[in-house]
């Protein structure tokens, strides 16, 4: 039977299913809630020094840590949100993990933010001295008002930040310590860094900023302000692109992804790009943490069935199957006339919607059955349209074999 276990730094997580810094991770009593349903690890909700604190939300609420109401409302596709930080700031994590930490089972990784290096390190050591066992460094919030802060808001795309917190707290404390950064397809160089300075992990994230929709009938928000799309599909594939830059060190770091799971197969998909373990909360939020074993199972199975005996056994599978975009245009003239859409006869009812879609008239019904022709270029849109399932492109795998000889 396949093994889920998974090693983050000197932590031996039990499965890759990581409950991530949210809104079910708030406070020391949702921890504990967390804490009965068998995730392989538990984030803390972020936060800063008391100090950091006010100088950050001052301006908004002094002397207080707010949260905003009505701060969730789903689209089909993830929730609109306007999450804040942790109520608790560092010292009171830190009066919480010195007093409860023994009872807790499953690994609690605290996460923390700060205007500057000195606050990261100070928090850090607060916490490995409380008794926590992992530190997440938290480089990859853009909450508004985080923004003005460079050390916090932004700090993913700055390069130099980037080293200088991971390698101050790498070396201010001796327990396990990653960072959650959000990519810049425009400078990869913040991803090296981790590997660089000697963390035991690098968490990829991708924050969809979002405005709220509008209820038509109402001529109103749906809910008065939002921040970010959470939970969105779209997140994941825009990571695939993160963890695509990370193929070089896959193997040579901890990688924990976090964005856009919606069911089990999502996280085998992430595992199979180079992750070793995936941060859910959206997931969580709809369905309730009790998913959880569900997902286990379904994990196992699916190993079981493709005979992976590990989650490092499946990790980074896809890669040898992916081809550049670059790679795939060039075996144009080679697979112009090869890849070709067929006909499954029995599920097609000759609705006629491919038909008006191609824009090569390569289908056409012809006494109420559906044609094809030699003009197909093989795009797929017909195929991801069919409302039957009736369609299918053979003969995709030669773009592969061209590009790769």
């Amino acid at each position: 039977m396949a093994n889920l276990k998974v090693k983050m730094g000197t932590m031996e997580l039990n499965n890759p299913v990581i409950i991530s810094a949210g809104h079910l991770t708030r406070t020391g009593k949702e921890i504990e809630n967390c804490d009965r349903f068998g995730a392989g690890a538990i984030i803390t909700k972020s936060s800063f020094l008391g100090k950091d604190y006010e100088k950050v939300v001052n301006p908004y609420a002094p002397g207080l840590f707010p949260d905003a109401r009505a701060k969730f409302h789903s689209t089909g596709d993830g929730y609109l949100a306007a999450c804040g930080l942790s109520p608790w700031p560092v010292e009171t994590w830190a009066q919480w993990f010195r007093e409860n930490i023994y009872k807790i089972k499953t690994p609690v990784i605290a996460s923390i933010m700060a205007v500057s290096t000195e606050g990261y390190v100070k928090s850090a050591k607060m916490l490995q001295e409380a008794g926590a066992p992992a530190i997440e460094i938290l480089l990859a919030c853009p909450l508004p008002y985080l923004l003005p802060h460079p050390y916090v808001g932004g700090a993913s795309f700055n390069p130099v930040i980037v080293e200088e917190v991971c390698l101050s707290v790498r070396k201010a404390v001796n327990i396990p310590v990653g960072v959650k950064l959000m990519f810049n397809p425009l400078d990869t160089s913040p991803l090296k860094i981790p590997l660089e300075v000697g963390l035991d992990w690098i968490t990829v994230c991708m924050a969809i900023l979002a405005a709220p929709g509008i209820n038509l009938e109402t001529i109103e928000p749906d809910i008065p302000t939002s921040v970010f799309l959470c939970g969105s599909k779209a997140a994941k594939h825009a990571n695939f692109v993160a963890l695509l830059a990370l193929a070089e060190q896959y193997k040579d770091i901890h990688i924990s992804a976090s964005g856009g799971t919606q069911k089990w197969s999502d996280i085998i998909e992430y595992i199979m790009y180079g992750a070793n373990t995936v941060q859910i909360q959206g997931l969580f939020l709809e369905k309730g943490l009790g998913i959880i074993d569900e997902i286990k199972k379904e994990i196992l199975a699916y190993m079981d069935t493709k005979g992976y005996s590990s989650i490092d056994n499946m990790k980074g599978a896809i890669f040898e199957k992916l081809i550049s975009f670059d790679e795939a245009l060039s075996t144009y003239s080679e697979t112009r006339d090869q890849i070709n859409v067929s006909v499954d006869r029995d599920k097609c009812v000759a609705c006629g919607l491919c038909e008006g879609l191609c824009n090569w008239n390569a289908l056409a019904l012809v006494g109420g059955k559906l044609e094809t022709t030699k003009e197909c270029e093989g795009c797929g849109l017909c195929v991801c349209s069919c409302p039957e399932d009736a369609l299918t492109l053979e003969n995709v795998e030669t773009i592969r074999q061209a590009a790769r000889g």
